[in-house]
């Protein structure tokens, strides 16, 4: 039993990396892409510009 156990600890460890790896490129890449765009050294796409979450106090992206 303890076999099946582990293999579940490290299934559910590699998924949580996997999440966490995820989720850290995609914040990293929004933040890269407003820097550029503030810069000037990043052509504008259809998105405008930001605003800021008035719940979280973070900014993003305009829809």
């Amino acid at each position: 039993m303890s076999g099946v156990l582990t293999l579940a600890a490290t299934v559910a460890a590699a998924a949580g990396a996997v999440a966490a790896y995820r989720f850290i490129d995609r914040r990293q890449q929004q933040f890269g892409d407003m820097l550029q765009r503030a810069r000037g050294q990043k052509k504008p796409s259809k998105i405008i510009d930001c605003e800021r979450d008035p719940e979280t106090g973070v900014y993003r992206q305009r829809r």
